[in-house]
């Protein structure tokens, strides 16, 4: 059973989102378990992918941070959109529906540059709604669910702080459940997972998978590149660490208890050329190699936990095969038996076809984003919604703009201007 699962998500007036979108991950096309285990959000440059994530990163940041954080006085850092005058006042709200240890709750607030002005719980232990709390602004209504120091909750809670967050720091056990499960949830960016592959926390959670019978060795990287023949933990002392160390050694001391700890954690690859072998640093490793790293990384942090994770612009740096790799592990029930989700954001139409004989992604798994031009607010809508039948192409239709969400070319822009530019300086170019 899955400790914890995302059913939906709904948002308004966030970055290009300005009115009410839904990620709605319940199963559409028979299929018994309550979320679908991977959900894929295409669209076309700056049509408002990576704001979806935006979001839900801001609503768990939120969540997680808001009264620990988040300083008094404070503004709420929330992203209204900015492109008519009346939403930059309004509210930005955000809600999820989850099963947290087979329990089902619905969590949201809503947020102005200033304060909360809305936030509820409710649960559905069996079926029906029950309140646990409701706010309007400072102002706290409980319901008889909600058991333990409800007061003392309140008396530490801001203007610009989340009753839940505020609970979850005054220790309070029925609150901390929901919030460690929103809290415990994994982001990742593509475009930026090429520094953390050096970083104390992916060689910690390395060396963790060890312990656990999971060695990220040959076979694992050699999916990436073939060159690479074994990983290991490394360090990196400062430049001035050997100066450092030859001023203790002239006064015949000794390094300073621990000081070698602070020393930055990184990993090493190793190459084996014929019979001998040579010991790469990170920074020497391809681009594709890093990334396949950090994502098989976090991917097995969430599938040993049971919890969701979000990546933007997961294909960078990746071949369309190894992005499919990483979303079988998903996809597989035994390999995925805690129901761990993975959502991510993609411009790789070739994840809507077919690759080794296996559809890759479902009908109910498929999600666009289209901006609009009139208004330049991004809408969020499924696949499901054209009725698309089993078996039917998705790659070509999507890139046949019969789904929408991709890029209006311009037919001869590009060629007018450069045509027009060497025929100003005197190139001459035949029309």
């Amino acid at each position: 059973m899955a400790l914890f699962m995302l059913l939906s998500f709904r948002v308004a007036n966030h970055g290009s989102l300005r009115e009410p979108q839904e990620l709605n991950l319940a199963p559409v096309y028979g299929d018994d378990r309550p979320a679908v285990p991977v959900a894929a959000i295409f669209g076309a440059n700056a049509s408002g992918k990576s704001t979806v994530v935006g979001a839900f990163d801001f609503f768990r940041s939120a969540v997680r941070d808001s009264q620990a954080r988040w300083l008094p006085d404070g503004p709420v850092p929330r992203r209204p959109f900015l492109l008519d005058h009346e939403s930059r006042a309004e509210p930005s709200s955000y809600a999820v529906d989850l099963l947290v240890e087979g329990v089902r709750y619905v969590y949201g607030f809503s947020v102005t540059d200033a304060e909360v002005v809305e936030e509820w719980l409710y649960t559905y232990p069996r079926a029906r709604k029950r309140v646990l709390f409701e706010r309007a602004r400072m102002v706290m209504t409980y319901g008889a669910s909600l058991t333990g120091e409800r007061i003392a909750v309140e008396r530490t809670m801001r203007p610009n702080s989340l009753y839940l967050s505020a609970g979850a720091q005054s220790a309070h056990g029925q609150l901390g459940v929901v919030w460690r499960a929103l809290g415990g949830m994994v982001l990742g960016d593509g475009s930026r997972q090429l520094a953390t592959v050096a970083g104390a926390s992916v060689v910690s959670m390395y060396k963790s998978f060890e312990e656990l019978g999971l060695p990220l060795r040959a076979d694992v990287l050699a999916v990436a590149d073939l060159g690479v023949h074994d990983m290991r933990p490394g360090v990196t002392r400062s430049k001035g660490f050997a100066s450092f160390q030859k001023h203790l050694a002239e006064q015949a001391r000794d390094l300073p208890e621990g000081f070698e700890a602070t020393a930055a954690q990184t990993l090493e690859f190793v190459h084996r050329i014929g019979d001998e072998e040579f010991v790469l640093p990170v920074e020497a490793e391809s681009a594709g190699t890093k990334t396949w790293l950090s994502m098989v990384t976090m991917a097995l942090t969430c599938l040993l936990g049971g919890t969701p994770l979000w990546i933007d612009e997961i294909d960078v740096s990746l071949h369309p095969l190894l992005t499919a790799k990483l979303l079988t592990l998903f996809q597989n029930p035994e390999l995925n038996p805690r129901g761990a989700q993975l959502t991510f954001t993609t411009h790789d139409a070739s994840l809507l076809g077919t690759m080794l004989g296996d559809q890759v992604l479902r009908r109910d798994q498929v999600w666009f984003v289209e901006k609009s031009a009139a208004t330049g607010a991004s809408e969020l809508y499924p696949l499901s919604d054209f009725k698309p039948r089993k078996g039917e192409n998705f790659e070509r239709r999507y890139l046949a703009g019969s789904y929408g969400a991709v890029p209006l070319l311009p037919e001869t822009a590009f060629e007018d201007m450069l045509k027009k530019y060497w025929g100003t300086h005197g190139e001459g170019v035949s029309a």
